[in-house]
């Protein structure tokens, strides 16, 4: 009877044990889990600047949107443009587990990997980020025999197959897996993924730190947190531009109204599976330059992230259950100040990668802290010493200032780039993204139970 009341208490401890994980940007995950999960990978445009190809590829890429555009005009979706991803997490599906990195977003609701038939099976291939990526992370973002200490040993990416260098999920090889059926297409600005849902465990591993029974030694484990009976993409088909990024897929962190076929997002999973001490996921993301990094942030799951932001939390409730969108009452920055009497619509977006504001509104903070266009780059550029003032957001109230650390990007030699791009908003698509150059400068706690976002000043260590 000692032994079990023991076991007990022993149990109860652990029971609320905090979870983090790496993002190449960190993040965290609670049941309550403090994991490192994150990874990072400069986005799509700063390295082709740093390569001095960003010119030549925005005229590609215009072409490419040209067609896409006469190809949609009489669709109501949503275009997504996932040009700049940097941000992902490790995960794995079935069982026994399969690893997969996956792009996090948290502007869309689906999660999709690379199907074992996507371009016919075998990886054979390695992508060119792969040889440009350290060797560590590189072990995390590419097969293993596309890793090696010299970049004259890692083989060359054909340009005709952007499933070539991915992992990809074999159901044949999971005992938990079940079919669904339904098909999915889903159209990017970088192009379409398509496929079919299959049924199956998701997981998110994790090192669980948690105090022992005198509550001064620390017990360290590998564990998991996972959602049993998860609706995921199996993606036969990939647009060539996936090819050029390091991530397999896609892990949609939106809410289940703005995902294909209603399907439940992972999280939101969790939640309802009880796997989770409280129902919120808290994405932290660090200060890193123009490189490759395994370490890019934290992102928290279950509770709140008390290593990387400070404990007050200012909530601000959602204005609709898709994207996480609130209103922006006003911005300022500088001589600068507008505040419309209605405010704008924006959500908070891991996706992209600068912040995306109506026209008027970038011309204008780019006039005030001295950023100038370049034509034919689609960006601004700004000297990486310029002194500037803080751009302020006014939210639910209460004033945000974002330092320009948050806003003046490294893009590699050279000047730097203006973390902003003109957004043109339609529909019920929201004026403003705020990326993560504003989650550089406060923590966001995502309540996926009441409705509300909640904004947590970034710590200085």
């Amino acid at each position: 009877m000692k032994m079990f009341v023991v076991l007990l208490a022993l149990l109860a401890v652990v029971s609320a044990e905090v979870h983090q994980f790496n993002i190449g940007y960190v993040l965290t995950m609670l049941g309550m889990c403090n994991c490192r999960v994150f990874r990072y990978r400069p986005p799509l445009r700063q390295r082709m600047n740093a390569e001095g190809k960003l010119t030549e590829y925005e005229k590609e890429r215009n072409e490419l949107l040209a067609k896409k555009s006469l190809q949609l005009a009489s669709s109501s979706s949503p275009i997504i443009d996932y040009e700049d991803m940097a941000y992902m997490v490790q995960i794995s599906m079935g069982t026994p587990a399969q690893n997969f990195v996956l792009f996090i977003d948290s502007g869309s609701s689906n999660l999709w990997v690379p199907d074992i038939t996507c371009a016919g099976g075998k990886d054979a291939t390695c992508g060119s980020y792969c040889k440009s990526t350290p060797y560590d992370a590189c072990l995390t973002f590419c097969q293993e025999e596309c890793c090696t200490k010299t970049v004259a040993g890692a083989q060359v990416l054909s340009t005709t197959d952007a499933c070539q260098s991915k992992h990809r999920f074999n159901s044949t090889q999971s005992s938990t897996y079940v079919t669904n059926g339904q098909k999915f297409d889903m159209t990017y600005n970088t192009g379409e993924v398509k496929g079919f849902f299959g049924v199956d465990t998701f997981c998110v591993s994790f090192v669980t730190k948690f105090h022992r029974a005198n509550h001064h030694n620390f017990q360290f484990t590998n564990t998991s947190v996972c959602a049993t009976g998860q609706v995921f993409g199996q993606a036969t088909t990939i647009g060539e531009a996936f090819g050029k990024q390091p991530e397999d897929g896609i892990i949609g962190l939106g809410w289940p109204a703005l995902a294909v076929n209603q399907q439940i997002p992972p999280l939101f999973n969790l939640m309802n599976q009880g796997k989770l001490d409280q129902p919120y996921f808290v994405v932290y993301l660090a200060q890193i330059g123009p490189t490759s990094q395994i370490n890019g942030g934290a992102f928290t799951v279950g509770g709140l992230d008390t290593t990387h932001c400070e404990s007050n939390v200012d909530w601000v409730p959602l204005t609709t259950n898709t994207f996480w969108q609130f209103k922006l009452s006003g911005v300022s920055s500088g001589s600068f100040s507008q505040t419309p009497t209605s405010g704008w619509q924006a959500a908070a977006d891991t996706a992209a990668s600068f912040i995306g504001a109506p026209k008027s509104v970038v011309t204008s903070l780019a006039k005030v802290v001295g950023a100038t266009y370049v034509p034919g780059t689609g960006a601004f550029f700004i000297d990486c010493d310029a002194v500037v003032p803080d751009i302020v957001f006014t939210i639910n109230g209460k004033t945000y200032n974002m330092p320009s650390t948050s806003f003046v990007v490294s893009a590699g030699p050279g000047p730097c780039m203006f973390a902003f791009y003109e957004l043109t908003a339609g529909g019920f698509y929201p004026a403003w993204m705020l990326g993560p150059p504003f989650m550089r400068a406060y923590c966001h706690v995502h309540d996926m139970q009441n409705a509300r976002l909640g904004l947590s000043k970034v710590l200085s260590h």
